[in-house]
């Protein structure tokens, strides 16, 4: 199989679902990938894209030094984005802003899996989750952030009204 920009438009729209309230209508524009350079390996279905990437689909913006999709199988596609630090935005249906970032943004398309890797932030106003590594699985709604155990450890912050919010949700 030839990998095409409808691959890569697919496989975008999937790795940026990962949020339940995710801005619909993104979906539904063009991806837009801009770089200084790219280079296809037909054969082994594999498009990569160098320097200064950008990836804009509605309001989804995607910053990255490199940018690699693969197709291994049907089904099994797979995106990895890195830089230092790959970084992803998004306003969500509900009008709040989105940030992700880390050394590498993968997606895997089978398993519908995106792991934050290195470094790896998530903010969504002034809350905020920080790790090593942080996945989400979109099929199953759950998030696990991890440290190395190198000393290190994931930090979360809430802003207090969420602290509140929390705290009643747990009395019920």
């Amino acid at each position: 199989m030839r990998l095409t920009l409808s691959h890569v438009s697919f496989g975008l729209m999937l790795l940026f679902s990962a949020s339940a309230f995710a801005k619909q209508s993104d979906y539904q524009q063009p991806v837009t990938v801009d770089s200084v350079s790219q280079q296809a390996e037909l054969n082994a279905n594999k498009v990569t894209f160098l320097q200064d990437v950008k990836i804009t689909q509605g309001s989804i913006i995607i910053h990255a030094d490199k940018v690699v999709v693969l197709r291994h199988e049907k089904g099994n596609d797979e995106m990895i984005a890195t830089g230092y630090p790959a970084t992803f935005f998004q306003i969500l249906d509900n009008g709040k802003p989105v940030n992700a970032s880390a050394n590498e943004l993968r997606y895997q398309l089978k398993d519908r899996l995106v792991t934050l890797t290195g470094k790896a932030e998530l903010k969504q106003d002034d809350n905020q989750v920080n790790g090593d590594v942080i996945r989400y699985d979109i099929q199953k709604q759950q998030m696990v952030a991890q440290s190395s155990g190198k000393g290190s450890r994931v930090k979360t912050i809430f802003l207090p009204q969420e602290i509140d919010e929390f705290n009643k949700a747990g009395k019920q």
